[in-house]
Formats: structure tokens, C-alpha cells, sequence
């Protein structure tokens, strides 16, 4: 188990996984703090670009599998 956390792939999936956490738990200060909370058009932005965050993410994580499988290691 230590082995795959320590890897690069591990390392990947627990950033991606604390990115997760960071925006939730920003999005829960975000709206208790701001004075009208937070408004649907608001929400729906940060979520589209968490998303297109996502997606970026996810290409990498996959361009970096398929570099690492076509390599004789």
C-alpha cells in the first residue's frame, strides 16, 4: 500500500484528491462569509473552471500513464 501512495501515480491521485477537499471546504467558508452568499451564477463559475481544472488535470495524469507504460523500464 505504501509503495503505490509513493509512487507517481499515488502522488497524483492524493493532489487531485486535496484539491477536492481545498475547493469544497472553499466553497463552504465562501459561502458563509460573503454577505449574500454564494449566488448561482457565482457558484456555477467557480465550478466550470474547477472543472476545466479537472480536465487538465486528468490529461496530464493520462499523457503521463501512457509515457510511462511505452518506456522499458
Amino acid at each position: 500500500m505504501r509503495d503505490r501512495l509513493t509512487s507517481d501515480l499515488g502522488v497524483y491521485s492524493l493532489s487531485g484528491l486535496f484539491s477536492l477537499v481545498v475547493f469544497a471546504v472553499a466553497l463552504a467558508v465562501l459561502s458563509r462569509t460573503l454577505p449574500g452568499g454564494l449566488g448561482s451564477r457565482q457558484l456555477v463559475g467557480l465550478v466550470v473552471g474547477y472543472m476545466l481544472f479537472l480536465g487538465a488535470y486528468s490529461a496530464a495524469w493520462f499523457i503521463y500513464t501512457e509515457i510511462d507504460s511505452r518506456e522499458d523500464i
